[in-house]
């Protein structure tokens, strides 16, 4: 269903999650979910899992056994699959259940299901509802959504013992802010619950508009396949062919737009590049899209090698800088950097310094490390926005 309007007739096997279209109810509607291809079974089987728990979320076990499913996918039917990202949602056979009557912005939702992930007492499941949005949303940190009197928030829970990679998500809510401006990415904030530290971010949509992620996008785009957006990480390739899917779709600042994500990229050393973490909003029921703001910021600034401890790296400085040096030399210098200011991002190696000092289970050279591989890539990023072109990285000696 989107809203009241019947989308698709499936079946699906609750435990793999492989789907199998039964009937399309409105071939335009079904273009909107990227379902216009031939090969339906798998792109929707593919939208079905991305709006469910994630197979790597660090919780997946406790919460499935509290309420006896068979898979994250199983879950998110039980619950009707609502989510507050777009305004798709399940309807069982014979249903005469309404969008009026289920969806969240209208209805709320059990925030007892929030409150036992983020205490980690999921034995309290059992007596909460399944129509949260929790059931609905990707990602391997533990999280919940949390509603006030002014706005929606997803709040995640911290995995380093005193939230020092809070410390680099606060710092790429900060550098967005700077370099881009209001709309162009969403605010982060360090909040406190149930004793730990957590990430606080608002709901980037309104009730009217649905957030496409990239992976719907290129489906959309008829790029489903493309061997070119590959999920290995981000390439000027990649870039370039995200360019096309946006204006595919009719994003207008499109190749402005993939410049500030790869930007943010390099500059924040994130090497977490996925199509998950980029999209484009649209209103709902209209043809006015624009590119979605930035608004995943984990694993930046000093936290993008996975297995490597962060001792090696402070040990090993000359390897970090080659490694990002090869890494995140991607950028092109003819996409749109008409929004770029050189000067923006002045004494930020500062700001990175004063945040990390408060946090004592990091190696003493870490802030450090993190400031002057910044200033490394902003050096960089100041070249390429300028004109002066990508500088090749391809072997371990290339100098910038």
């Amino acid at each position: 269903m989107q809203r009241d309007r019947e989308l698709v007739d499936f079946e699906i096997d609750p435990t793999t999650g492989k789907v199998r279209v039964i009937d399309i109810a409105n071939d335009d509607l079904v273009a909107s979910a990227g379902l216009s291809r031939q090969n339906r079974d798998r792109v929707l089987t593919a939208l079905i899992e991305r709006r469910a728990l994630s197979t790597m979320r660090k919780d997946k076990d406790e919460i499935l056994a509290a309420f006896g499913a068979k898979s994250p996918v199983d879950l998110a039917l039980m619950g009707h699959g609502l989510s507050l990202s777009d305004q798709f949602w399940y309807r069982a056979p014979g249903s005469a259940e309404r969008w009026e009557d289920v969806n969240f912005f209208d209805n709320g939702w059990d925030p007892g299901f929030g409150t036992a992930v983020l205490q980690g007492d999921y034995a309290r499941l059992a007596t909460c509802s399944l129509d949260v949005p929790e059931v609905t949303t990707s990602g391997h940190a533990v999280k919940a959504w949390e509603r006030d009197d002014d706005d929606i928030y997803l709040v995640k829970a911290a995995e380093h013992p005193d939230g020092a990679e809070l410390v680099g998500a606060k710092l790429g809510s900060d550098l967005c802010a700077l370099l881009f401006g209001e709309g162009y990415s969403v605010s982060l904030d360090v909040v406190e619950r149930y004793g730990k530290p957590c990430s606080a971010s608002p709901l980037m949509l309104d009730r009217c508009e649905e957030f496409v992620d990239g992976n719907r996008l290129c489906a959309m785009a008829n790029m489903w396949e493309s061997s070119t957006l590959s999920r290995g990480g981000i390439t000027t390739e990649a870039c370039d062919a995200f360019i096309d899917a946006y204006l595919a779709i009719g994003v207008e600042d499109a190749s402005a737009h993939v410049a500030r994500r790869a930007c943010f990229s390099s500059l924040s050393l994130l090497l977490d590049f996925n199509p998950g973490n980029l999209g484009a909003i649209r209103k709902f029921d209209s043809d006015v899209w624009r590119a979605a703001p930035i608004f995943d910021y984990d694993g930046t600034f000093g936290f993008p090698f996975n297995g490597v401890s962060l001792a090696y790296l402070c040990e090993n400085p000359s390897f970090v800088e080659l490694f990002c040096a090869h890494r995140f030399s991607f950028l092109k210098s003819s996409w749109d950097w008409s929004w770029y200011d050189t000067r923006a991002l002045d004494d930020f190696e500062d700001a990175i310094m004063e945040a990390y000092a408060s946090c004592r289970s990091l190696p003493s050279a870490f802030a450090g490390l993190i400031a002057r591989l910044f200033v490394d890539q902003r050096d960089y990023v100041n070249k390429v926005a300028s004109g002066g072109g990508p500088i090749a990285a391809v072997e371990p000696t290339t100098s910038r």
